[in-house]
């Protein structure tokens, strides 16, 4: 039994945990991580991997979910992991940059060590697409062009394939918050697709976009996120791709804005939009939970995080998407307005799955069109190479029917 403490000196959020986490699966070991700290003005979403039993953690965890199978546990104390330590080889990432307390490798070590608890610790080499013990040489993981860290090449898919359409900032996806691109590596691999994707900064999208930014696309995915001046290019390449027919699919903020471009649709471009982006806004299409109740009058939470229960829809596209894990991760604070749902449904959107007795909408979708579907959770961090979340899958099957060539 002991501790193994990997440390890993990167400035990328991406990477918290992801050479520990390669390691502690190859080696069957635990995996635990102490407390982290991050300059969310620089990384607006470092920490916004949501806990599977609640709360938030370093987006990089994601990479011990996907590599394991097991769920990340919350931070743990120099207590807890010596306890853990005591029972098996524990991994536990360093990452000099992000540590709330610099001196825990040294107060780790020696409190292990005078416990009569084995300590090693390895140092990463990072390559091009591969990290390595800076000591022994030893090949620790890889990575994709993609940003997938593994123990192993992913496949190569020759033939045509789709261009897809990532609405956010490059950087943000292959340094910060990984989970999304890689889940749409996940779905591609499954349909043996080969996809290319294109990152299209939502900050350089105004509400009048020519529909151009779209041409060569397949589909576009919006994603979450914390950082709020994506709002308004996000809404407004949703409408333009409510309005073309092209596969969208939202993650959280994604299926927010998607929300938004149907009252746009609705009730006019100049009108709606989330209450967390814009305060003033004359009709708010997101509103807080906190101090509402549903219909049950149940109190709604302040913030809803974690592994939650949803209620799909008999009869809804969504329902034949999801069949059986009706769960999905949630972090978020506000609801779609309940008092706009009238207006929405007649312009067509359809509430797909709620919860708390129909108070908060998880999914939405628009019937008749080609694919218009979000979830106000994140099935992109229930996503590993070998189990594609099927909202993806769906998603991916939908834009390659614009290619038929793709799935021949």
């Amino acid at each position: 039994m002991g501790l193994i403490l990997v440390l890993h000196d990167t400035s990328r959020p991406a990477l918290y945990g992801a050479v520990a986490a390669a390691i502690a699966a190859a080696r069957q070991c635990g995996f635990m991580h102490v407390a982290a700290r991050f300059d969310t003005r620089l990384h607006a979403d470092a920490a916004q991997h949501v806990i599977a039993s609640g709360g938030l953690g370093p987006s990089g965890l994601c990479w011990f979910e996907r590599l394991s199978g097991k769920q990340v546990r919350p931070v743990a104390t120099p207590e807890s992991i010596l306890d853990a330590a005591r029972m098996q080889n524990v991994v536990v990432p360093i990452h000099p940059a992000f540590l709330a307390d610099q001196d825990m490798p040294t107060t780790l070590s020696s409190a292990a060590q005078a416990l009569g608890i084995k300590v090693k610790a390895i140092t990463v080499h990072e390559g091009s697409d591969c990290f390595f013990d800076a000591a022994t040489q030893e090949l620790l993981a890889l990575r994709d062009r993609f940003g997938r860290i593994g123990l192993r090449a992913p496949p190569f898919w020759e033939g045509d394939g789709l261009t897809i359409g990532l609405v956010g900032a490059e950087s943000d996806h292959r340094d910060v918050y990984p989970a999304a691109l890689a889940s749409l590596a996940d779905a591609a691999d499954s349909l043996s697709i080969p996809i290319d994707v294109r990152f299209i900064d939502p900050v350089h999208i105004n509400q009048f976009e020519d529909p151009a930014i779209f041409d060569g696309l397949s589909g576009i995915l919006l994603p979450g996120g914390a950082d709020m001046k994506n709002v308004a290019g996000q809404t407004a390449a949703a409408a333009l791709s409510l309005e073309s027919g092209l596969p969208t699919v939202g993650l959280c903020l994604g299926m927010q804005t998607m929300a938004t471009a149907v009252a746009w649709r609705a009730l006019g471009r100049d009108t709606a939009n989330l209450a967390e982006a814009d305060p003033d806004a004359r009709i708010k299409t997101f509103v807080p939970m906190a101090g509402t109740q549903g219909p049950d009058e149940t109190l709604l939470p302040l913030h809803r995080t974690g592994d939650q229960a949803i209620d799909i829809v008999s009869g809804t596209q969504l329902s034949a998407i999801i069949r059986s894990e009706r769960q999905i991760r949630c972090n978020h604070r506000f609801r779609l307005n309940p008092a706009l749902l009238p207006d929405l449904e007649a312009a067509g959107l359809r509430v797909a799955a709620s919860s708390s007795a129909g108070a908060i909408v998880d999914a939405i979708e628009v019937p008749g069109h080609a694919f218009f579907i979000g979830m106000q959770g994140h099935p992109e961090l229930s996503s590993r190479a070998d189990m594609p979340h099927p909202l993806l899958v769906a998603f991916l099957e939908a834009a390659a029917k614009r290619c038929p060539s793709t799935m021949s």
